[in-house]
């Protein structure tokens, strides 16, 4: 693996139960690319996801991250290295009434879920930062249960980037919002992936509207398997996209957006 790479997959397969979860991934991820990640529920998005930050092991095949060989290294150090915003990482949350924006976002420093260790006043004054980055500095001291679906899903943005990681793992971020909350949180992302030290995206949908335009690479799912991978202008055509969602479409691209058309 070069000093390039971030992650590399070599031919890897998840069984669970004797179900196979993904079959002979091998995908190749460099520093600062960012990646769309597309299939149908159930066709192995999340699953690729997990395994990357140590929750699912192969069954057979191997991977590489910029740390090493998984299974020879600290996977609790790599995942301090990896944002991660997900509905099961919000689900965690909830049942936590008390905790506030700000500790939400601080306890993403420790890669917990919950705020257990004593902060510093610089690393309060570096939340305080990403939150108004974010757009949301107002909502501080506010309880977490009580925000908008929209102001959670920036202030769960804002604790996957305050320890700056490596990689940013998006895992249908925009699910449950409505569609002025779905852009002002896709307006957060693309700025963030303006800054000079922006992460490595994996953004997982299984609708290619939410894709934003710094996503300039696509890896297609279906049953577990990669259909196609590469630029999205290249993977995103209506072929490849009928056969991925099994659905008769068309793709209309708008200002580098793809949008799905479903043909009568």
């Amino acid at each position: 693996m070069d000093n390039e790479t971030l992650l590399e997959f070599q031919n890897v397969d998840v069984i669970t139960a004797g179900d196979p979860r993904l079959k002979n991934i091998s995908l190749d991820i460099k520093k600062g690319e960012q990646w769309g990640l597309l299939g149908l529920n159930g066709s192995g998005k999340t699953t690729l996801l997990q395994i990357i930050a140590g929750y699912v092991w192969p069954t057979s095949g191997t991977l590489y991250s910029w740390k090493g060989k998984y299974g020879q290294i600290n996977i609790p150090q790599l995942r301090q290295s990896i944002g991660w915003v997900s509905d099961a990482l919000d689900d965690r949350y909830r049942t936590r009434q008390s905790d506030s924006a700000i500790e939400v976002v601080l306890s993403g420093l420790f890669a917990s879920v919950g705020l257990y260790d004593t902060t510093s006043r610089d690393e309060v004054s570096q939340a305080e930062k990403w939150m108004q980055f974010f757009g949301i500095e107002d909502l501080k001291n506010k309880r977490y249960s009580q925000l908008s679906q929209g102001e959670k899903k920036r202030t769960m943005l804002a604790r996957a980037w305050i320890a700056e990681p490596q990689l940013l793992l998006l895992d249908e971020p925009c699910t449950g919002l409505d569609v002025k909350g779905r852009e002002e949180f896709l307006l957060s992302l693309e700025a963030l992936m303006k800054l000079e030290n922006a992460p490595a995206l994996i953004y997982v949908t299984h609708h290619i509207e939410e894709l934003p335009t710094s996503v300039h690479n696509v890896l297609l799912l279906k049953d577990g398997q990669m259909l196609h991978k590469g630029p999205k202008l290249d993977v995103l055509t209506d072929e490849n996209v009928q056969q991925t969602f099994d659905v008769n479409a068309k793709v209309h691209w708008e200002k580098d957006r793809p949008w799905l058309v479903v043909k009568n």
